[in-house]
């Protein structure tokens, strides 16, 4: 498995502009289509949404995954979404393809994750970092990809008695997204918002599908706290930056962000409120 990092730049003080890294579902450079790791090698960059001092981050890694790795069940700690960018994955017995968006709440057992038949590339969400980890159900302590790839990276795979509510998922290898009432799915099409959290927690996490039509100009603004946000399609323009598919801002709290316009063909992106106090826009 492949971490990567990079140095973002700043485009005003406390807004900072990064770029995913070109390669799509194979990686870059073909890292991910010519490894020859046991089970395919993956890659991956994390983009977070907070500050060190906090009591935890918004995580958006960059994962890309070589065709047919398979990832048993498994649940996460703290609420998830999951987008697919580039190819396609199965996830419970959904195949998503790109714009695909899947929302699950915290410590819900679901799956499997078997990348596409030529590989997938998707961002998963973690509304909290501390909570990513989660773990894998007692069957899984011997499933070969879990284990080798954990121990690739020093790890032990986190074994661990189920989540309440999913002892019936017990020797069943698909959990069908019609036995998941908490778990829902959509598609990237504008002026969609998901709480991730429940929707009186102050600190739920927020993503936002938010289009701009051609042209359209948002005044300078700030927010409460850290937020971010990643180009889908199209274009804009934040000062004198030109924004494109791909790249990804980062607002610390109380920055000023500058006037953003469309491009000509409009602007689509995904934001990320690390806590709802970042969802209002302060002018």
């Amino acid at each position: 498995m492949v971490l990567a990092t990079q140095t973002p730049r700043l485009l005003a003080r406390g807004v900072s502009l990064s770029r995913l890294k070109p390669g799509g579902k194979d990686g870059p450079d073909g890292e991910v289509l010519n490894s020859d790791e046991p089970f395919g090698g993956t890659w991956s960059e994390y983009y977070t949404v907070g500050g060190e001092d906090q009591p935890f981050r918004l995580a958006i890694p960059d994962i890309r995954m070589p065709r047919n790795q398979y990832w048993p069940l498994h649940w996460h700690d703290c609420w998830i979404v999951v987008v697919v960018l580039d190819g396609s994955a199965l996830l419970c017995d959904w195949w998503m393809k790109p714009g695909d968006v899947l929302v699950s709440p915290a410590k819900e057992e679901y799956g499997p994750v078997v990348s596409g038949p030529k590989g997938v590339q998707l961002i998963e969400v973690f509304a909290q970092d501390i909570g990513a980890l989660g773990g894998y159900a007692p069957e899984c302590h011997d499933h070969p990809v879990v284990n080798t790839l954990y121990r690739a990276n020093g790890m032990a795979a986190p074994i661990l008695p189920r989540p309440k509510g999913s002892e019936g998922h017990a020797g069943n290898q698909v959990t069908p997204l019609a036995t998941l009432p908490n778990v829902r799915t959509g598609h990237l099409q504008g002026g969609q918002r998901w709480d991730l959290g429940a929707p009186d927690d102050p600190e739920r996490g927020v993503m936002l599908d938010t289009k701009l039509a051609a042209g359209e100009v948002v005044p300078p603004h700030r927010h409460r706290d850290w937020r971010g946000l990643m180009i889908w399609d199209g274009s804009m323009r934040i000062g004198d930056h030109e924004l494109t598919k791909d790249d990804v801002v980062i607002v610390e709290p109380d920055a000023e962000v500058p006037a953003y316009q469309a491009g000509p063909q409009g602007v689509h992106m995904m934001e990320f409120c690390r806590t709802a106090a970042a969802e209002p826009l302060v002018f």
